[in-house]
This record gives structure tokens, sequence and C-alpha cells, in this order.
């Protein structure tokens, strides 16, 4: 069964895939594992199983405003994630790299943003291999999470990913309206222990709306950390997430 997570608009697809050939076919190899510890961009240690925590992920990038972004999420001391567009990345190396050094997660976002659902085996690989290698060759390491374009998925699909298929439950539309108060608003409504919070850093509006929505967080009691931090180093390759347990919930 394909999931197709809604609010995104669809593009169109690319040429049909042979499901028989994705069930026969073995799935993509894995990367290796990346020797350097990923620095906390957070003041204080954090223990998910306790804590009030929540992911800001952001999509689509790099682009022209995720300096301006990095230089807020280092004034508010609160991490994020980042699902990169492996094509844009060669424009934007040293923000990459910058990620990276601020303790942000790096993750990967197909490299043109391809629904994963129109591919088959081959391009898959491509789409990956290529992005990983953009990655590492800007910021020094792999990508270590996966978010599929438009949240389009499917159990046959997902055995070919060999990373966590990160998704999200708060979806702030931030790529529709382009309004920093709604896109706070949306969070904070929807927000709850374990979220993770959808953005994009391709937009000004977005990056305008993050300084308030890490305060409001922080103010009800949340801990802004990355995806790994949030299910407490826990994720499985090829496994999809769209949130992580409450605290004191039993897995």
């Amino acid at each position: 069964m394909i999931s197709r997570l809604p609010g995104l608009a669809r593009r169109s697809l690319l040429r049909p895939l042979s499901l028989a050939c994705l069930v026969s076919c073995s799935p993509v190899s894995a990367p290796e594992p990346d020797a350097q510890p990923i620095a906390s961009a957070t003041s204080e240690q954090v223990d998910c199983t306790v804590d009030r925590c929540v992911a800001l992920t952001f999509d689509d990038g790099p682009g022209q405003y995720s300096g301006r972004l990095l230089d807020e999420l280092e004034e508010a001391d609160a991490p994020a994630t980042f699902f990169l567009v492996g094509k844009n990345i060669a424009k934007y190396p040293e923000t990459v790299k910058r990620m990276a050094a601020e303790g942000h997660q790096l993750g990967s976002h197909t490299w043109d943003h391809a629904d994963l659902t129109s591919l088959t085996r081959e391009q898959i690989e491509h789409e990956l291999g290529w992005t990983s290698d953009a990655v590492e060759k800007a910021a020094g390491k792999k990508p270590t999470v996966f978010r599929p374009p438009y949240g389009s998925h499917g159990a046959v699909y997902d055995r070919l990913v060999p990373y966590p298929l990160v998704l999200w439950d708060v979806d702030t539309l931030d790529w529709k309206h382009h309004d920093p108060k709604k896109t706070v608003r949306i969070a904070m409504d929807e927000v709850q222990p374990g979220s993770i919070i959808l953005m994009h850093d391709i937009h000004e509006s977005s990056v305008k709306a993050v300084p308030d929505l890490v305060k409001k967080l922080k103010a009800d009691g949340y801990t802004p950390v990355t995806v790994d931090q949030l299910f407490n180093g826990q994720l499985e390759n090829s496994k999809a997430y769209a949130s992580a347990p409450a605290p004191g919930t039993a897995k």
C-alpha cells in the first residue's frame, strides 16, 4: 500500500515503477556508519523518554535563507534536522558544512525532490546515492535519515531505503500560506510531546517564524531536539516514523 501525507502539492510522476522488480531486487546497500559523533546544539543533555521533546525539521534546502535560519537556531539554542535536496548542495556547501558543525542532523530528501513511489529500484539508488555523496562532500559525513518528498512512500519502496524514513505529525503548511504567525499558530495548536514539525527553510517567511516558535515551545515546556535525539538513537532503517512515543509511554 502506498501512503501519501496530505498538504503538499503533487508533482508530475516520473516513469512507472515495476513492483515485481522492487520486490525481487535486493535493497540499496546501507551507508557506512558515521564514525564522528554528532555534536548537540543544545546546552543541556536531553532524555526524551522523560523530557517533553519535539523535533524541528526543515525540507528542500539548502537555500538562500538557510544561513539566516542557522543564526536563529544558534541564538535560540535549538537543534534541528535538515532534509536536503542533493542538487541544491553545490550552491551552498558551506551552509551544509555549518549545519553539521553546529550539531544539526543531516538527512536526505532525494537528489531532485523525486516521488519515491514513481521510481524504479535503480532510480532510487541514484537519488539516494548522489545525495549522500553530495552531503558527505560538503559536510564530511553522510546523511543519517531520509524524508520521502510529499510524504509518499509504501512498504515495497521503504525496504529499498537504507535510512529511517522520517515523516511528520505537525504540518505547518508554511509553503502554502507564507505567514510566520500562522506557521507558529498551527505548530503550537498541533504539537505534543514526541512531535515532528514540518517546515521549509527555502521560504523566508518560515525562517522568520522560528524565533517566536522556539520561544513558545520552550515556554510550554518543550525541548527542541534532533530527530535522532527524539527517538533516543533507536531508529531503524527502512521503517517509517511520524512521531515519537510520549515520555513514559511504552514503545
